[in-house]
C-alpha cells in the first residue's frame, strides 16, 4: 500500500542548526499537496517535502521551499523521516 507523507520544516528557535518537522501521512499525492502549500503560509516556515512510501521503497515527489541542494532528507531507523539542513561543503 502506498501512503504519501508531507514534511514542512523551518527552523527552530531561530537557530538555523536545528529544524523543526511537522509530519502528517496522507493516501493521495494531492491531498499531501495540498496541505504543504498550506503550511506554508505559517510563519517560519521554509518550505516542504512529499514523500511516497511503499511497502520496500520511499522517494521523494515533491519539493517546494528550499533548494534542493539546502536540505538533507534521511529516514532514522524507526522509520520516521527528517528534513534538516544539508551539511556544508569544506575545501581542504
Amino acid at each position: 500500500m502506498t501512503q504519501f507523507t508531507c514534511i514542512s520544516f523551518g527552523p527552530a528557535n531561530n537557530n538555523s542548526q536545528q529544524w523543526y518537522n511537522e509530519r502528517s501521512t496522507w493516501s493521495t499525492q494531492r491531498r499531501a499537496e495540498r496541505y504543504g502549500l498550506a503550511s506554508k503560509s505559517i510563519a517560519g516556515t521554509f518550505g516542504y517535502v512529499v514523500i511516497e512510501e511503499t511497502e520496500d521503497a520511499w522517494n521523494v515527489v515533491d519539493e517546494l521551499g528550499a533548494p534542493a541542494n539546502a536540505v538533507s532528507i534521511h529516514q532514522d531507523a524507526h522509520g520516521m523521516f527528517h528534513v534538516q539542513p544539508a551539511p556544508q561543503l569544506i575545501m581542504v
